[in-house]
This record gives structure tokens, sequence and C-alpha cells, in this order.
């Protein structure tokens, strides 16, 4: 009976040994099978069979090949773009010269650069200032002062005017400061008053013109030019009114007699008749200053009795800028 027990025992382990054998061998026994059994066969009929058995699980599955990886592709660079040539910048253009005024005792001299544009004398007749002072000059304007005086040459028409001080403006001329469309004067006593030619109201300033032209009055007072003639040379005599005799304010009232206009006898009085003149002098204007009147005649020039020895005590000619105006007063009627 042990040996039976014991055979079978035995039996039983090479069942269990052979049991797992063939186990282990089975698949690749499988696969050996096939290989066998599809040998003879065609590819298509292989590719079948195989592609079934796998489907049923009788042989493992075959790893599909994998895909080759497409090659990369290399991008290519874009071209960079040529740069712009670089323009060749255009030379500065050189800038213009610009205008210089130089002052002298007897002339202001304009200049561009090198080159001289205009030229003004500082005397006029025998009693301009001349002398020296400040220059200035502002596109076609020419400026300078002598004294109390402004004088205003145009470089295009080559005219000069005169801007005569008035009504509290008082003090040489000290500097000129050239604007866009005129000049700020200063003066000795502080002030600055801004001058426009195209203006025609200066405050504290009368212009004169210049130019044999001014002195010509109009065809109705052709007849008062010749009576202010005719009593030049009449010697001075203070309060007198003929022509033995004459002062300063009974020569005015002969005068303006004759075109039938009736003035008061002092220089005080007759600085107040008329109308005041704030803009430009005109011929027959009164002048009127501290104690003393006087008739312009146009270009710089007045008619009047001066009593000074340096003047001859006579009636005579003389220029208006020896001694600043207070004022001047428009008698005459315009039309």
């Amino acid at each position: 009976m042990k040996k039976f027990l014991l055979r079978l025992k035995v039996f039983g382990c090479l069942t269990t040994i052979l049991s797992l054998t063939l186990l282990y061998f089975l698949p690749a026994l499988r696969v050996w099978l096939f290989e066998r059994a599809v040998a003879s066969k065609s590819a298509k009929t292989q590719e079948t069979t195989r592609n079934f058995l796998t489907l049923l699980r009788v042989l493992p599955a075959t790893p599909a090949p994998s895909a080759s990886p497409s090659p990369v592709s290399t991008p290519t660079p874009s071209p960079e773009p040529s740069p712009a040539p670089l323009a060749t910048p255009e030379p500065a253009p050189t800038p213009e010269p610009a205008l210089v005024a130089e002052r002298t005792a007897e002339e202001v001299i304009i200049r561009k650069g090198t080159e001289e544009v205009g030229r003004f004398s500082t005397h006029y007749k025998t009693d301009m200032p001349g002398g020296n002072g400040p220059a200035a000059v502002t596109g076609p304007h020419a400026w300078w002062g002598t004294k109390e005086l402004l004088f205003h040459g145009d470089l295009v028409t080559k005219k000069v005017e005169v801007f005569l001080p008035y009504a509290g403006v008082k003090g040489e001329v000290t500097g000129l400061e050239g604007t866009d469309d005129g000049v700020i004067v200063a003066t000795s006593a502080g002030k600055t008053t801004r001058i426009q030619p195209e203006r025609h109201v200066w405050p504290g300033y009368l212009r004169a013109a210049f130019g044999p032209e001014a002195e010509v009055p109009p065809a109705r007072y052709a007849t008062l030019k010749k009576t202010i003639d005719s009593w030049i040379g009449v010697p001075y005599k203070w309060g007198g009114d003929t022509k033995q005799g004459i002062d300063c304010s009974g020569f005015v009232c002969q005068i303006f007699k004759n075109v039938k206009l009736s003035l008061p006898r002092t220089a005080k009085e007759q600085a107040t008749v008329g109308k005041p003149v704030t803009d430009e002098l005109r011929w027959g204007d009164l002048l009127s200053y501290d104690g003393h009147v006087s008739i312009y005649m146009g270009n710089g020039l007045a008619a009047e009795a001066l009593g000074t020895k340096e003047a001859g005590g006579k009636v005579m000619y003389a220029t208006i800028w020896h001694r600043p105006c207070l004022g001047a007063r428009r008698i005459l009627p315009e039309n």
C-alpha cells in the first residue's frame, strides 16, 4: 500500500512538471506549427492566415513596424532684407549773413556780410547833429539815434525821416533793438517806446519826412510861402510886430493874418490853438516849445524868429532838431 501511494505521488509530480512544461512551450509550439503549416503557402495567404490566428489569439500580435519619422524639414531662412541705401544728406544751406548797421560820426553804413547794401548820412543841412549814437537794422529799415532824435532810413526807397520826441519823452536815445516790424527805443530817462514805420501814431514821437517834395506847400497856400520868404532876415525884437523888429509869436500872428486866421499873441496861448498833431508833421503846422513857437516848412525846416545870439537874432529858416518841441498844433485846414 505504501509503495502504491509513493508511486502515485511520483506520477503526480511528473504529470505536474509535464503540464507546466507544455504550458511553457505551447506558444512556441503553436508558432512553430503555424510556420510549418504556412511555409508552403503564398505570401498573401500566409499574411491572411497570420492575421486570422492573431485575431483568435492563437498567435501573438505582430507589432506594426514603427513608421520612420519624417525628416524634419529645415526651415529655409528668409533672406534678410537688404538695408536701404543711406540717403546722402543734403548739405545744410549756408545761413544768409545778417544785416548789420555800422555807425560813424558822419554816416550809418548797412552791411550784409562784407557787402555794403546801404549808406545814410547823419548830417542834414548845416546843423544836423551827426555825432555818435546807437544804430540798428531790421529788414529794409535802418535806424539810428542822435541825442533825443530817432532817424529812419528806408533801404529800398533811400528816403530818410526823423522821429521827434514830444509830450514827455525825455532823454537821449541810448539803445535801439530791432524787431520784426520796427524798433524799440530806449532813452537815458529809462523809458522805452516801440516805433513801427507802418503805423500812423507813435507814443511820444512825431514823424517828419525829409526830401525837397516835403517843402512844397499845398497849392492853396502858395502865397503863404511867399509871405514867409519876405520876412526872412527881419531882426528879432521882443514884443515887436513889424518888419523893423518882431518876436516869435508876433511873426506867427503876422503870417497867418495873410490867410485870414487870427491867433492869440503869446507863444503860450498859440500852443493851444487848432488841434494837436500826434502823427506826422505837415507843412504849416505850429511847433511849440517852452516859451517859443515856429512854423513847420517841411523837410526838417521851420521858419521862426530867433532872438539868440547864436542864431543872429532874426527871422530865419532853421532845422527843427536843435531842441525838442513840446508839441505841434494844426491850424491850416487840411482840405
